[in-house]
């Protein structure tokens, strides 16, 4: 985790226990923000006192008639990048204020729309969809998108404008798999059917989409560039069924029960 120092902002959390780490917006998109900022503003004014001197110039060697002529582009393109530049700025005052803190009981995180407290107990599910990304063959890096969804019906996305977020990721579902995997086998022993996204699990079986594999049926569960694979034991990966794993809530307690409980080798 990083530094447990964090922002004034975050004394007043309450009833969430000691604080254990903190994860600041990365620094490429605080730093790298403000500083496209100050270049593009400095652009700005350097075009735009270009354009005056230009037009003076102008008007000094053939009136003011062509003063509109020589100044014209030189203001337009100093507008255009005093507006890129304020973006810029925009997205570093945005990612600054950028913040998330975990404690023993949960995790808080502060965003331009203020501070928002998640307690463990609180969180209904989870859905991580990790994406890398080539051009030509050649790895370009990876995206990660973590969405969170608590019982009063609030949604929490954290993406990479948080520092270290797989590792902020790995934390949360450290913290609430204990609670909702015993919560998921007492459905499943029940003989309640589970919804896990695209995927649906009984006691009879698994269903994805409008697919169903009994349990007797299936010889493998495997996550594989991404997707969650069902192989038939007649059959090969071509006779079961797939589905995105970035679509599948809580695909961790999926995958524990049809280890666990169904007794099914995951790949």
């Amino acid at each position: 985790m990083e530094d447990p120092h964090i922002p004034a902002a975050f004394d007043s959390v309450n009833g969430l226990g000691a604080l254990l780490g903190y994860y600041p917006a990365r620094k490429a998109n605080r730093w790298g923000n403000l500083v496209v900022c100050l270049l593009l503003l400095a652009g700005a004014v350097l075009v735009f006192l270009y354009g005056l001197y230009s037009g003076f110039l102008g008007y000094q060697l053939h009136g003011p008639a062509v003063i509109g002529v020589k100044t014209t582009a030189p203001l337009l393109i100093a507008v255009l990048l005093s507006i890129l530049g304020l973006l810029a700025g925009r997205g570093a005052y945005v990612n600054w204020r950028k913040g998330v803190a975990v404690y023993e009981r949960g995790f808080a995180c502060r965003d331009r729309t203020g501070l928002q407290t998640w307690r463990w107990d609180e969180i209904l599910t989870m859905t991580s969809a990790v994406t890398r990304h080539y051009t030509n063959g050649i790895y370009t890096g990876t995206t990660h998108v973590y969405t969170l969804l608590d019982r009063q019906n609030q949604r929490l996305k954290l993406v990479d404008t948080i520092g270290r977020v797989e590792d902020l990721a790995k934390v949360i579902d450290t913290n609430i798999f204990p609670r909702l995997y015993p919560r998921a086998v007492d459905q499943y022993n029940a003989g309640e059917l589970l919804l896990f996204g695209p995927v649906t699990i009984s006691k009879q079986g698994m269903t994805i989409g409008k697919k169903t594999y009994p349990w007797g049926e299936v010889k493998q569960v495997s996550i594989h560039h991404g997707t969650l694979r069902v192989t038939r034991k007649e059959g090969g990966r071509s006779s079961g069924g797939r589905a995105a794993a970035s679509a599948i809530p809580n695909i961790h307690v999926l995958l524990a029960i049809i280890q666990q409980e169904v007794g099914l080798k995951i790949g």
